[in-house]
């Protein structure tokens, strides 16, 4: 209901314009002006942000360009995009104070009006959203010269929408593997019916993004170099001829889509560490073993302590070797952990430099520190992800948090009772170090 209200009050005031100011108030807002984007004057945008119009005009130049050769796009675009960036004082503020987009049929042509507030987090995602559809609209809509409120917008289906707004973007914390790799293990994942079946995408953030994250693997499976993109770039060409091809022949089977995610979850694990990975890794090397002057004088150290052992030559070689081992995981490690790694490298390199302890000690505590408040807000993530999947199976028998709440009082009983093994723990601990 409340995004339908937003969308009746943006068109109310597309039609009746902005508020009039009297000279005392206009003189006491910034300017509100229109730009248009280089070499397509028919995205537009209106703000008084200059820095967030130059963004939003960019956005829509960067998309054309990676998705000119895909989609075998022309040099013009045809259906125009007004952004408006909503700033504290612009007068449309006090109508709407969240995303908003209409689209206008008439004529010879459709238009997509959006507005959104200057500090939307999720900003890039729906600004590419209205570009990539106006983009899919010049295929869709290659040979139709006349719009108005009967023109059929749904065919042009929403997983192609968000597969290719997800594959403009690179993803370095490898959000959309895990989310994948964690509903295969779950046996969660959509089949491929749902994922072409589905209408919208969700307005809660997390749901959001374990729906655009499927949408990205079917059309990534569909544009891949090779036979895929040549079958999926004739099919985009049929839809200007007479007889518009049906995007179902380009599918993989049922099973063939199930193993798509199941590599998909297991692409980049050689190259990048999943969280959990990092932190068995940094166990690891968390011993340090301090040399002695005989074999059986070795002492073990930690990271958090090595600080306080007497400095030779011995503990610097020693040291030297560990610095290096920290660099090669620091540039493997879960973006999450970087920091952490870096504090204690710089620590060791410290200890190396025989830098005072008054520079030494800070380092080794915030890194200490910061490494145990990196665990707690990880295992909030968890209990939050695993509500989420907990009120994914409900089918409306019992309330999410009554779900959730005997999940937790269940893992209680077993955890009492010493004789009894742990299978909740240790399924969650599975799951958990796939994150």
């Amino acid at each position: 209901m409340k995004g339908r209200l937003l969308i009746l009050g943006l068109v109310a005031w597309l039609v009746s314009g902005p508020a009039h100011l009297d000279a005392q108030t206009a003189s006491s807002r910034s300017i509100i002006t229109t730009s248009a984007a280089q070499n397509y004057p028919a995205v537009t945008c209106t703000t008084s942000d200059d820095l967030a119009c130059a963004n939003a005009l960019q956005m829509a130049v960067d998309a054309r360009d990676q998705l000119r050769s895909l989609l075998g796009l022309g040099r013009a675009w045809r259906f125009p995009v007004h952004i408006h960036v909503l700033t504290p004082d612009d007068p449309l503020t006090e109508k709407i104070n969240r995303e908003a987009a209409a689209v206008f049929a008439t004529g010879e042509t459709m238009k997509i009006e959006a507005v959104l507030p200057i500090d939307d987090p999720e900003a890039r995602v729906f600004l590419q959203r209205q570009y990539v559809t106006a983009l899919l609209w010049e295929k869709f809509f290659a040979n139709t010269t006349s719009f108005d409120t009967q023109t059929k917008l749904d065919v042009v289906p929403l997983w192609l929408i968000e597969g290719l707004r997800e594959w403009l973007n690179e993803d370095p914390e490898h959000n959309r593997e895990s989310i994948v790799r964690r509903a295969v293990q779950l046996k969660t994942a959509p089949s491929l019916q749902q994922v072409t079946s589905w209408t919208q995408i969700s307005n809660d953030r997390l749901m959001g993004m374990w729906q655009r994250s499927f949408c990205f693997y079917l059309v990534n499976s569909l544009i891949r170099p090779g036979e895929r993109r040549e079958d999926f770039q004739t099919w985009m060409a049929t839809l200007a001829g007479p007889k518009p091809g049906s995007a179902s022949l380009l599918f993989p089977t049922e099973g063939a889509w199930q193993n798509e995610l199941a590599a998909a979850g297991q692409r980049s694990r050689a190259v990048v560490y999943s969280w959990d990975e990092t932190v068995a890794e940094l166990t690891a090397a968390d011993i340090i073993e301090v040399p002695g002057d005989k074999p059986d004088k070795t002492k073990l150290a930690t990271l958090d302590n090595i600080a306080t052992f007497p400095r030779d030559p011995k503990l610097v070689e020693v040291l030297k070797k560990k610095v290096f081992d920290l660099t090669n995981l620091e540039l493997r490690a879960h973006p999450s952990w970087r920091p952490i790694l870096e504090l204690y490298r710089f620590g060791l390199t410290a200890i190396i430099n025989n830098e005072p302890m008054t520079k030494i000690t800070p380092l080794f505590r915030l890194a200490r520190d910061e490494r145990v408040a990196e665990i707690e807000y990880h295992q909030k993530l968890v209990d939050y992800i695993n509500w989420f999947e907990v009120t994914q199976d409900l089918q409306g028998r019992i309330s999410p948090f009554q779900a959730y709440f005997m999940t937790a009082e269940e893992m209680k009983k077993v955890v009492g009772d010493p004789k009894h093994p742990n299978p909740l723990r240790q399924n969650l601990r599975e799951v958990e170090s796939q994150l």
